[in-house]
């Protein structure tokens, strides 16, 4: 790691360069990343998804969240590079440091096909205040990853209107329909999950994300699609074809754009690059607001959801049974982190339609599960007893939805300090579970309810309480999120149709972590003087860790919902299992 921050700092000087930014993102201001596009990983060892490095000749700096903070600082070990703990979560505070540090008309560069125009912005403001020079066409890490792998080129495939619900054609026509009343002549799709969601295909770029490397234009006459056409199969060009998808080279996105002189194009500046931007002439004009295809994309249709609810119960199932195994091998069968999250993975396997995982697991043991973001490796690898608390975070994709799953075990004779914490944690869970609320309110707003138990005790923890999660998509989506922030998506007003998670912890370090995580659809309720209100549908289906549970903590109202919930797992998973496992989940959604 320190060889290659010489080779950086080396280039830098050569460019007259005096600090340098690397994102953990692509072209597509993607979270997930191909392995290409991992510079900020291959500079630092760092593995975490959330992470801003800043470079200058005498410092270098990893800005992430409190999700990562433990990681961070074991990964960064030696490296050179020093962990800095991001106060928000979505805030630029790298960009203060920067204008804080640097001497007035200093060099500030980047690879402006990572950097979108929303952060650009932000740079401009800030760094203005010292005249600090902006440079967004110098990739220096191209030169120096000497064995950089290539963007990836994999197949693509059609995602049948049975499962989406919906044609391309229909989709194209709600776009444009946003688009007429934005009154945009064209509209700019980057985003990887909004490209597949439009034309109803899919792809393995990106590890557990089945996207593909490709952009969009759409205007009133035809659908651009920007891709390697290598990927397509004959007969998928011919049906892109025949629904008025035209094809271009995936490298001709900012030539094409070049083209629109004289003409209007909708873009959202916080998912388009600022290279893309700059490839518009200046007689373009550019009309910006939050992406139409996102916000359409989130609302689930009728197909999808009835869809979901039937994936919740393979999912279900294969969850009941990776719980009895673990129960019935602990302390007689060596299982480690890594065995129990494969055991886990092999057991969705075996369910239909199933694609893959939805993202690496996060099993962690003990002291590994309160690191928030715990990625298990063979050097990390711990043996699980009986003994101690165990979280299991994970999910799959299938054809037919994806799923994210967190739960928590004692495999041993819990202390009523554990019973204590995750009956709070619990109880926040059902506060958000439970609530009816007008539709359109804020994330933000919804929060409280699920942190507000831990509140009362001086506890909290460092994460968002819920994310939007795709439709055999991405199982991080926008617009919508439920957390603390105060921009971003925590601003999106809640609408029915958002499929969501709701996922409330407590981490206390070197010792033990506790999640809950269902997810959920916002369905309608009553429609009032007040306007529509809305309530949560939780969906998954897998038991909670009774032995956890404080019965004297909840109110009447809570051990209802929980006792409930119970019953329809049991109702909806038993007649999927064999009869012993039947009889073991019996005793799991017992009354209490």
């Amino acid at each position: 790691m320190n060889t290659r921050l010489a080779a950086l700092r080396e280039a830098m000087t050569a460019h007259q360069i005096d600090a340098y930014i690397i994102p953990n993102t692509d072209a597509h201001q993607s979270e997930y990343i191909a392995e290409h596009y991992q510079s900020m990983t291959w500079l630092s060892g760092f593995t975490g998804s959330n992470g801003t490095i800043v470079v200058t000749q005498d410092f270098a700096g990893l800005w992430t969240d409190g999700r990562y903070y433990l990681q961070a600082t074991q990964q960064l070990e030696g490296s050179g590079i020093k962990m800095m703990k991001l106060e928000v979560q979505i805030n630029p505070e790298y960009l203060l440091w920067i204008a804080d540090n640097l001497s007035e008309n200093a060099t500030v560069a980047m690879d402006g096909r990572l950097f979108s125009v929303t952060k650009y912005n932000n740079m401009q403001r800030l760094f203005s205040k010292k005249a600090l020079q902006i440079k967004t066409d110098i990739d220096l890490i191209e030169a120096i990853w000497t064995d950089r792998p290539a963007v990836p080129a994999t197949d693509v495939f059609e995602h049948e209107v049975k499962y989406a619900g919906k044609t391309r054609q229909e989709k194209i026509a709600a776009i444009r329909e946003k688009m007429t009343e934005k009154e945009a002549q064209n509209y700019l799709i980057t985003a990887l999950d909004e490209v597949c969601w439009l034309l109803n295909i899919r792809g393995r770029d990106v590890d557990f994300n089945p996207v593909t490397y490709s952009f969009v234009v759409v205007n009133m006459q035809a659908t651009h699609l920007f891709i390697d056409k290598n990927k397509l199969s004959a007969e998928l060009r011919t049906t892109l074809k025949a629904d008025g998808v035209q094809l271009h080279d995936y490298n001709a996105i900012a030539n094409e754009l070049g083209k629109l002189a004289g003409t209007n194009i909708f873009i959202s500046a916080s998912q388009t690059s600022i290279y893309l931007k700059n490839a518009l002439p200046e007689t373009c004009t550019i009309k910006t607001g939050a992406s139409i295809a996102e916000y359409l994309k989130a609302i689930k249709n009728e197909t999808e959801q009835e869809w979901l609810r039937q994936v919740m119960v393979k999912d279900g199932v294969a969850m009941v049974r990776f719980l009895k195994w673990i129960e019935d091998n602990i302390g007689k069968t060596k299982i480690t982190e890594l065995s129990a999250s494969d055991k886990l993975h092999e057991l969705r396997a075996a369910g239909d339609l199933f694609f893959g995982d939805s993202f690496p697991a996060i099993s962690g043991y003990k002291g590994n599960g309160a690191i928030i973001h715990y990625r298990v490796t063979p050097e990390s690898d711990t043996e699980l007893h009986p003994n101690g608390i165990y979280l299991i975070d994970s999910g799959g994709q299938y054809l037919d939805g994806t799923t994210d799953i967190t739960r928590t075990l004692t495999l041993g004779e819990p202390t009523e300090e554990q019973r204590k914490i995750y009956t709070l944690v619990l109880k926040g869970h059902i506060g958000l579970a439970m609530l009816k609320f007008p539709e359109g309110t804020r994330g933000m707003l919804l929060d409280v309810m699920a942190r507000q138990p831990l509140w009362q005790h001086g506890l909290n923890y460092r994460h968002g309480t819920g994310h939007g999660v795709g439709y055999f998509m991405n199982v991080h989506e926008g617009p919508q999120r439920i957390g603390p922030g105060m921009g971003g998506g925590y601003k999106v007003g809640m609408a029915a149709g958002m499929y969501s998670s709701n996922e409330p912890g407590f981490y206390k370090e070197g010792e033990f972590g506790m999640r809950i995580e269902n997810l959920i659809i916002a369905q309608k309720a009553e429609k009032t003087d007040y306007g529509q209100f809305l309530y949560f549908e939780t969906i998954t289906l897998c038991p909670l860790e009774n032995k956890l549970v404080d019965v004297s903590l909840l109110t009447s109202a809570e051990r209802d919902w929980y006792n409930a919930y119970h019953q329809e797992v049991f109702e909806k998973l038993a007649p999927k299992l064999a009869a012993n496992e039947a009889e073991w989940l019996k005793g799991k959604c017992a009354a209490i």
